[in-house]
């Protein structure tokens, strides 16, 4: 008798279509939990945009524009900066600021408003603008001796001596001969990178590209015999003379107030004159009741001589009277009105980016604008 085969064909065939359908089931719920952790991502970086939003128009509008366009800071909705910057550098410079320029430190470990989220969500938006940013082509930078006397005053001065004359501990730097025999570039590469084995620090993680091209210029002026008058600006002057007055520090008070004294004329003038004397008589609480004053009120000007620099300076783009015409109406302006005298002092120097508002930085001085100021506030009262 034949034996009987069975067959497990339609078995196979069952498991085969279920496990196709498990297959198919695993793929679906793929997709869908793939689409549904990209969903909750755009939304997470949507609500991050929202908050830095609300933050920038808080924190950053005044210097970097409403938009990012720029004004007293440089344009941040810039496609080459965005493509060329990566968000920890952003992160990084929001969070301790640029030594020597006007950006602050914004963390609250350095003193800030920000925390790190703060500052995250400030990155994803600048990040968000990347697609549609415009291409800013930004003007080649203008290096300057002066502005590197300054910088090499408050950095480079410690070793090398404030006139770069040298120490004990530093060799000197501002001999011609020396400098004859090594090239710009040497002496960019050595701030740049330093020289650990001989105890140069590295200051390129410091200071910026700008500001070292600053130092080389003063150099090349040093190679060249030159004497070079640092660009001081009294507002940072009197910050510096201040603190150390608080730290019970009077001679480096008396230094800044030196200095001051070297770049301010007019009332200013004879107020840090005031201050200088307070100190020789070793009257600090006076000296820094002094300053304070003056840093409350400052820019000090004289609004009678702030009429012909307007004449000269302003009057053919803001008008005559203050009117208006290829510049806005000066006449009871409300920028003007919710400026302090500082602000309005940066504004004058920088300029707005974008605009016809170009920067008097090297055609006015600190104490030029400071009249000019006092000669706008009269107009902030008129009818």
């Amino acid at each position: 008798m034949k034996e009987k085969t069975e067959n497990y064909t339609h078995y196979i065939i069952t498991g085969l279509i279920m496990t196709l359908l498990a297959i198919a089931g695993l793929a679906i719920y793929s997709l869908s939990e793939t689409q549904r952790l990209a969903n909750a991502a755009e939304l997470f970086n949507s609500e991050r945009v929202a908050r830095g939003s609300e933050i920038y128009q808080e924190q950053c509008t005044a210097c970097h524009g409403a938009d990012g366009e720029g004004g007293s800071g440089p344009a941040l909705n810039n496609r080459t900066v965005l493509k060329n910057t990566l968000d920890n550098v952003f992160f990084s410079v929001i969070r301790s600021g640029v030594p020597g320029t006007q950006m602050p430190a914004w963390s609250v470990d350095f003193g800030g408003p920000l925390t790190d989220e703060d500052v995250r969500d400030v990155v994803a938006l600048l990040r968000s603008w990347e697609p549609t940013a415009p291409e800013i082509v930004a003007q080649p930078y203008v290096p300057n001796a002066a502005s590197g006397a300054r910088l090499f005053f408050s950095t480079c001065a410690a070793c090398h001596g404030e006139d770069g004359s040298g120490t004990p501990d530093a060799p000197r730097i501002n001999d011609p001969q020396r400098l004859q025999s090594l090239p710009d570039d040497w002496y960019r590469g050595v701030i740049r990178n330093g020289r650990p084995a001989k105890g140069m620090p590295t200051w390129g993680t410091v200071l910026s590209p700008n500001q070292i091209e600053d130092l080389v210029m003063l150099l090349s002026a040093w190679r060249e015999g030159q004497q070079v008058k640092p660009a001081y600006a009294t507002a940072e002057l009197l910050e510096n003379a201040l603190y150390a007055l608080e730290q019970g520090d009077a001679e480096s008070a008396a230094l800044h107030i030196q200095h001051a004294e070297a770049v301010t004329s007019g009332p200013a003038l004879e107020v840090l004159r005031n201050a200088s004397a307070q100190i020789a008589a070793g009257d600090l609480a006076g000296a820094q009741a002094t300053l304070a004053a003056l840093r409350a009120e400052w820019p000090l000007g004289d609004a009678v001589a702030g009429v012909q620099i307007y004449s000269a300076s302003c009057a053919a783009c803001h008008g005559v009277q203050g009117e208006g015409g290829i510049g806005t109406a000066l006449q009871n302006n409300a920028f003007i009105q919710s400026q302090t005298g500082g602000e309005l002092l940066q504004f004058i120097l920088a300029g707005r980016t974008g605009t016809a508002m170009a920067g008097f930085a090297g055609r006015l001085d600190e104490t030029q604008i400071a009249d000019l100021i006092a000669f706008l506030r009269l107009w902030q009262s008129a009818p």
